[in-house]
C-alpha cells in the first residue's frame, strides 16, 4: 500500500488512453516534428481582464527562464536577425545548448563557502550519513549537502546563463520529486541534483529514468533500497507508473490485464493494480550499499576483540543483491519479462525500454511540459506535436531537448501570455534578477540561513515538497492569501536588505544604479518618469492610469510624517537618505510594491 499522498487526474479523464500512433521504423532515428515559422507572428493571446500584454521579449523571458534582467536584454538585442522574432528565436538556440554558455560568474559564487557540492558519492555518504566506524555526525553535518543544493539552488537561478536549463532542472526535480528533509536524503541529496537530475535536463528520459532508479535519495524516499522478494514494497513500482511514466489517466484500477484494450500495435493502453506488484516484483534487490542493517555488520567483528575492518565500512553506491531479487518472471502490462543470472537488470530495464518508449508516457511527459510553460490547459495541438517528438527520439542523447524546441518555437509558446502565474520561487528568482540581487548565498553566512528560513512559508522553498507528486504546477493552487503574503513579505524584505554593519548603501541589489542607467539625465528623474521606469521593467508594459498615480504620488513625498504630494514631474534626488523625505527609502518601496501586483505575476 502507498503511504504517501497522491494527486488523481479528475474521474473523467481517467481510463481515456491517448490517441496512439505508431512508431517510426526506426525509434533510434532523430525526427523533429515539422515546424512552421509561417506563424510565429500571429495575434498573441492575452490574458483575461487584462488591458495590456508585455512585448514578445518580455513573454518570452518570462517563461522559458527565471525572467529578464539587463544582462539578458543586452545579450539579446546584440543577436543576429532583423527582428526582434528572430533574435529571439537565436536565443532559444543558445539556451537549448547550455553546454557552449560560459557559466563563470555562477561557478565562481559557488566556490565562495559551498563544500559538498564537489563530493564523489562515496565521500557524501561516508562523511555525512555513515563515518566508517560509527562516528557520531552532527545534524549540521548531515543536512549540509541539503543545504548547500538548496542556496546553489537561488543562485543558479537567479544568475546562470544556463537559464533554460536550470527551468528543466526544476522541472524534473518535481516530476522526479524527492523530499529533501526525507530520512537520509540531505546528505546525499547533492548527488541527486548533480548526477541525476541535471546531466540528463535535456538529454533522454530514458537514461534519467535508470540513474533516478538506482539514486539512494529515491531508493531512500520511496522505499525501494529495502524492496525484497519476501514482502515486496509497491512504493516506487506504483509511483513509477503513476507520477514518472504512464500517468494515473490511464490506470484501469483492478481490472484484469487481458481486458486492458490495445493500440494498432499492440501495445496496453495503460495499467492495472496487478502491474504496478508485478513492478514491485522486479525491482527487488535494487538497493545500496548501506541500505540495509547488513552493510553495518562490520562494526560487530567475530569475536568481538577482534579490530574492526573500516574497508568494509558501507560505500553509499548503488548495490544490486541478488539474494533479495525475486527470479520469476515478471509480467507489466501483458508483457513477460525474464530475469537472466548473467544480466541481473535486464528486466527492470527491459521494463524501463517499454515504458519510455510507450506513447501514454510522451503524451503525460508532453502535457505536463506544455503546462509548465505554456498555460495550465495546453492546446491539444501542441501536446500533440510535443508528445510525437518524444516518442519518436526516445532513444535520442538529445530527446527532450528536440521536444523543447518545438515546444518553445511554437505559435502557442511565442503567443500565449497570461495563463500562467509565478510560482512563489519564481516569482522571487524573478524579482532577485531585475533589482540583481548579488547576496552570495554562502553557506556560512548566517544571512544565508535568514534567506532560507525566511522563504519557508511561501509554500515552494526548494524540493521541500512532502509527496512524491511534485510542487502543483496550477495557477488555481498558489492564489492562496498564506503563501502570497509570505512571498511578497520576502520580495519586499531582499529589495529592502542591508548589511549586517548598518551602511547606508544597499548591499545586495543595484535598484540605485538600475534606475541612474534608465533614467540617465538626473533632472528626468521625476516621479512619474521613474514609476514608469520600474513598472515597464518589471512588467513589460507601461502602467495603468491608477496605478501609475498612487505610485508617483509616494514617490513625490516631501516628508514621511506629512504624506502630501507635490509635483510629479518634478525631478528628486533618488540618493537621499535623510530625513524627512527619505528618497532612497521609498525609491525601494516603489520597486518592491511594483513586484505585489497581479502584472508581475503572469508568466
Amino acid at each position: 500500500m502507498n503511504i504517501f499522498a497522491r494527486k488523481y487526474f479528475n474521474r473523467n479523464q481517467i481510463n481515456k488512453a491517448p490517441q496512439s500512433k505508431p512508431p517510426f521504423d526506426a525509434l533510434n532515428t532523430r525526427v523533429k516534428h515539422a515546424k512552421s515559422t509561417a506563424s510565429l507572428s500571429s495575434t498573441k493571446t492575452t490574458f483575461r481582464g487584462s488591458t495590456a500584454t508585455p512585448n514578445l521579449t518580455h513573454r518570452v523571458l518570462s517563461k522559458m527562464t527565471f525572467g529578464p534582467n539587463r544582462a539578458t536584454l543586452a545579450h539579446i538585442q546584440n543577436l543576429p536577425g532583423g527582428s526582434e522574432m528572430q533574435q529571439l528565436l537565436s536565443y532559444i538556440d543558445e539556451q537549448l545548448n547550455p553546454q557552449n554558455i560560459n557559466d563563470d560568474v555562477v561557478d565562481t559564487m559557488l566556490t565562495q563557502g559551498f563544500e559538498t557540492l564537489n563530493k564523489s558519492q562515496q565521500q557524501l555518504f561516508q562523511q555525512h550519513q555513515h563515518i566508517p566506524g560509527d562516528e557520531e555526525i552532527p545534524w549540521d553535518v548531515h543536512i549540509r549537502p541539503g543545504r548547500e543544493t538548496s542556496y546553489a539552488a537561488f543562485i543558479r537561478a537567479g544568475h546562470s546563463q544556463r537559464q533554460l536549463f536550470e527551468m528543466m532542472v526544476d522541472f524534473w526535480h518535481n516530476h522526479f520529486n524527492v523530499y529533501i528533509e526525507g530520512d537520509r536524503v540531505p546528505s546525499m541529496f547533492v548527488h541527486y541534483d548533480r548526477d541525476v537530475i541535471r546531466p540528463n535536463a535535456l538529454g533522454n528520459f530514458r537514461q534519467m529514468m535508470y540513474q533516478v532508479a538506482r539514486s539512494n535519495c529515491m531508493l531512500d524516499y520511496l522505499g525501494n533500497g529495502v524492496n525484497e522478494q519476501s514482502a515486496p514494497n509497491e512504493n516506487y513500482a506504483r509511483e513509477l507508473l503513476e507520477l514518472h511514466t504512464i500517468s494515473a489517466k490511464n490506470y484501469y484500477g483492478h481490472m484484469a490485464w487481458q481486458d486492458v484494450p490495445t493500440d494498432n500495435q499492440g501495445r496496453r493502453l495503460g495499467y492495472v493494480e496487478a502491474d504496478v506488484l508485478e513492478l514491485a516484483r522486479a525491482l527487488t534487490g535494487w538497493s545500496y550499499d548501506g541500505g540495509s542493517w547488513q552493510d553495518y555488520q562490520y562494526l560487530y567483528p567475530n569475536p568481538p576483540s577482534a579490530p574492526i575492518d573500516l574497508s568494509l565500512a558501507p560505500k553509499g553506491l548503488f548495490k544490486f543483491r541478488p539474494d533479495w531479487h525475486d527470479q520469476g518472471v515478471k509480467r507489466v502490462m501483458g508483457v513477460d519479462f525474464a530475469f537472466l543470472a548473467n544480466n541481473p537488470e535486464k528486466d527492470v530495464n527491459d521494463i524501463l525500454d517499454m515504458l519510455a518508449e510507450h506513447p501514454a508516457t510522451a503524451e503525460f511527459l508532453a502535457t505536463k511540459l506544455c503546462r509548465r510553460f505554456i498555460a495550465d490547459n495546453p492546446t491539444q495541438n501542441i501536446v500533440d506535436q510535443v508528445a510525437n517528438t518524444l516518442h519518436n527520439n526516445w532513444q535520442a542523447n538529445d530527446q527532450i531537448k528536440l521536444a523543447m524546441e518545438v515546444l518553445l518555437k511554437s505559435p502557442e509558446f511565442l503567443n500565449t501570455w497570461g495563463e500562467k502565474i509565478k510560482r512563489p520561487f519564481e516569482r522571487t528568482i524573478a524579482a532577485m534578477r531585475q533589482i540583481e540581487y548579488a547576496f552570495p548565498f554562502n553557506p556560512n553566512d548566517d544571512h544565508s540561513s535568514w534567506h532560507f528560513w525566511g522563504f519557508i512559508d511561501s509554500g515552494q522553498p526548494p524540493f521541500s515538497w512532502t509527496s512524491p507528486n511534485g510542487y502543483p504546477d496550477n495557477k488555481a493552487h498558489w492564489l492562496g492569501a498564506s503563501s502570497t503574503m509570505a512571498t511578497w513579505k520576502y520580495m519586499q524584505w531582499i529589495t529592502r536588505f542591508r548589511q549586517s554593519n548598518n551602511s547606508d548603501m544597499p548591499a545586495w541589489n543595484q535598484i540605485l544604479a538600475i534606475t541612474a542607467e534608465g533614467i540617465p539625465n538626473a533632472n528626468d528623474r521625476t516621479p512619474n518618469n521613474i514609476v514608469n521606469f520600474w513598472y515597464e521593467k518589471a512588467c513589460g508594459f507601461a502602467p495603468d492610469t491608477l496605478s501609475q498615480n498612487k505610485l508617483a504620488e509616494f514617490m513625490s513625498y516631501q516628508d514621511y510624517q506629512d504624506p502630501v504630494a507635490s509635483d510629479l514631474n518634478t525631478a528628486i534626488d533618488i540618493y537621499n537618505m535623510d530625513w524627512p523625505a527619505y528618497n532612497e527609502e521609498r525609491l525601494y518601496a516603489v520597486v518592491s510594491t511594483i513586484f505585489l501586483t497581479a502584472e508581475f505575476n503572469y508568466r
